[in-house]
């Protein structure tokens, strides 16, 4: 499997301004957030409820096959926490530190060519200046959201979208948490912040994506 290499590595951009940061289209891009081996594996560090890891993984993948036979966008993200995030590490029982086999993302996961990865170090996708610019740079207005987890980084990078005024899609059997109590829970609160929420179904079949 091979991942893009780093954008950490690369000077980061400079923030954008308000008046920089509006999209001006309505295109959208599907990112796949944190379907990495130490989330959706049972082997893993600290994986999502063991019963929804084949379906968070199989619809992931049909929602990423759908997208790419549009040609929208695709991005990857992922956690690299470094080292150095002590407290962090041990809530996360060391998952996905940078450089570690359960950073990877998880080979059951379908890979598009030429799809960027950004890595990022807090749950919002957004922290990662360089998403921002591939958006805007796609005259990108609209994201779609699978992957992990529900009420942390999901949340996170959906709030991170609205505040530059992106809307925000996430496809409820695409995205895993703890247990479905925890995923029903962080959807019911996204929902009332202004993200739509469909099953993979209906953005597979909705042509106004």
């Amino acid at each position: 499997m091979v991942i893009a290499a780093s954008c950490l590595s690369i000077m980061m951009p400079k923030a954008l301004s308000a008046s920089e940061s509006v999209p001006s289209s309505d295109a959208s891009a599907l990112l796949v957030l944190d379907l990495q081996v130490d989330f959706v594996e049972r082997s893993g560090r600290m994986p999502i409820a063991a019963d929804q890891i084949d379906q968070v993984l199989k619809t992931s993948n049909l929602a990423i096959e759908a997208a790419a036979a549009r040609h929208m966008a695709i991005v990857y993200i992922g956690n690299e926490y470094t080292r150095w995030d002590i407290p962090g590490n041990w809530f996360r029982r060391n998952a996905a530190r940078a450089d570690t086999p359960g950073a990877l993302l998880d080979p059951h996961l379908k890979r598009i060519a030429g799809a960027p990865y950004f890595p990022k170090r807090r749950g919002d996708a957004f922290s990662n200046l360089h998403l921002e610019h591939f958006l805007l740079s796609h005259h990108i207005g609209r994201i779609v959201l699978c992957g992990v987890y529900a009420g942390d980084c999901v949340t996170a990078t959906a709030r991170g979208a609205l505040r530059r005024g992106i809307s925000v899609v996430i496809l409820s059997d695409a995205v895993g948490a703890a247990s479905a109590t925890a995923r029903q829970s962080a959807l019911a609160r996204l929902s009332q912040t202004g993200v739509q929420i469909v099953t993979t179904d209906q953005f597979i079949n909705d042509c106004s994506f």
